[in-house]
């Protein structure tokens, strides 16, 4: 069970896996050391506790690593022909989301695991689950969740070939921590220039890159002008298999227009599916989507105040909490469990870190200049031809690029700060105007820009 131990200040919730049991049937190995390798080391989720629901944040009272290494000692004791391994802890996370009276509770784990041989560490293979799960009052189940998740994670060694695994390249244990699974297992879908169109159904024929190319897609634009997503486009979709049946949005996980990926989410405020464009990181995906329900501005509404961006007004209250439910904000998808978080996630050192955006438009159409608009303040004007460029030093946060005027045409993305960003601008497209182009195209496409001007 989740032992709830408040701090001074009572925001803390420390995780107990003192009643929890591993078991591995047929196992040929022992977990003999487990790594933090999560970027940052974040904290590992927050809860919700009491009448309020006062948000806590979730840790490990003596640290992940001591106490991991402990229950997996304990639980799965080394034997003589067993092969030492280290488990790198790359996701370990829970999380609780509140749907009216219920709550839904989820974690997610994944590791890469390692071999300890004579000349260092060999890469094994990389594991990965998520359950989920709807409870009345979720904290108590997280704990059995994640031992749940561990489990399954380390059954899904029962079949690896461990003398290969000997011809991979030898790590130090230093290096684990920031070491990366080989070039050869990363999914197709961020290896291809240009994704397949189609509809993917689960979040493994996403990474395979093979949607289903039968069925039918019809988009619905919705334009937003609602706080935070003025100017901005979504889309709604209909869809239908090969024999003409409608194919419920639930069923879909995802799809590709060929040229960009879309995933699936609900828009709170609206409870619809939408469709919100992923833009790619270095290994992963970000998109921007609506902010988690705040539990403390939701509760305080429900008793009676009046609350909003900006402020609050009705009665007075202590700690009172703004609204930002809905607002945009940044996302990331996990490619080891299809689960999406906030970027970067709660309790991670900020990085400093920039992304160079290119903006340009193409020759043709209307000589007549367009005015840029980065964070609503004008950074620009554009003809036919010309391009910007634009600096943006926060990492991880969400750029705004927008069109003529502030409500404009807009643009919320995520930067790659791993490589340039490349946004044309399209005429007469009957989603956006902003079309975010994969960096080899944008590149070529500005390069032709320049050479007419240069001596």
């Amino acid at each position: 069970m989740l032992m709830g131990m408040p701090s001074a200040q009572g925001q803390a919730y420390y995780l107990n896996f003192s009643k929890q049991t591993i078991s591995v049937p047929n196992r040929t190995f022992y977990v003999e050391q487990v790594v933090d390798g999560r970027p940052g080391k974040p904290v590992t989720g927050t809860v919700y506790r009491g009448l309020q629901n006062q948000p806590a944040v979730v840790f490990f009272r003596q640290g992940l690593e001591p106490e991991l290494t402990s229950l997996l000692r304990q639980q799965l004791p080394s034997r003589p022909a067993d092969h030492p391994v280290v488990l790198c802890i790359r996701q370990f996370r829970v999380g609780e989301v509140l749907n009216g009276f219920t709550e839904q509770a989820s974690a997610d784990v994944a590791a890469d695991v390692y071999i300890r041989l004579t000349d260092g560490y060999h890469f094994v293979s990389s594991v990965a689950d998520h359950t989920s799960t709807r409870a009345l009052e979720s904290t108590a189940i997280h704990v059995p969740h994640l031992a749940l998740l561990l489990n399954r994670c380390l059954m899904q060694l029962a079949n690896v070939n461990w003398e290969k695994a000997a011809e991979r390249p030898a790590r130090t244990y230093a290096q684990l921590a920031t070491d990366r699974p080989p070039a050869a297992l990363r999914p197709a879908i961020l290896s291809v220039a240009q994704p397949r169109a189609g509809v993917y159904y689960f979040f493994e024929s996403f990474l395979a890159n093979r949607p289903d190319t039968t069925v039918r897609l019809r988009l619905d634009t919705l334009r937003l002008q609602s706080v935070g997503w003025e100017g901005t486009a979504l889309l709604r979709a209909s869809a239908h298999d090969a024999d003409g049946e409608r194919v419920s949005t639930r069923d879909i996980w995802g799809f590709s227009d060929g040229r960009h990926l879309y995933l699936r989410q609900k828009y709170p405020s609206r409870g619809q599916n939408m469709y919100y464009q992923l833009v790619p990181q270095r290994d992963f995906y970000t998109f921007i989507g609506p902010a988690p329900l705040n539990v403390m501005a939701a509760n305080q509404r429900a008793l009676g105040y009046n609350v909003k961006p900006g402020g609050m007004t009705g009665k007075p209250a202590p700690n009172r909490q703004e609204d930002d439910t809905g607002q945009p904000v940044a996302y990331a998808l996990d490619m080891r469990t299809g689960q999406t978080a906030l970027f970067p996630p709660p309790g991670q050192p900020q990085r400093a870190d920039s992304a160079f955006i290119y903006v340009y438009r193409p020759l043709g159409g209307l000589e007549e200049p367009q005015r840029i608009l980065l964070a609503d303040k004008e950074i620009g004007q554009l003809k036919p031809g010309q391009y910007v460029e634009l600096a943006c030093p926060h990492y991880g946060s969400p750029v705004r690029l927008s069109l003529g005027k502030v409500g404009g045409p807009t643009l919320l993305a995520v930067p790659n700060v791993a490589t340039a960003n490349y946004v044309k601008l399209v005429a007469n497209s009957a989603l956006s105007p902003w079309q975010l182009m994969p960096a080899r195209q944008g590149e070529a496409e500005v390069d032709a820009l320049e050479r007419p001007r240069k001596p």
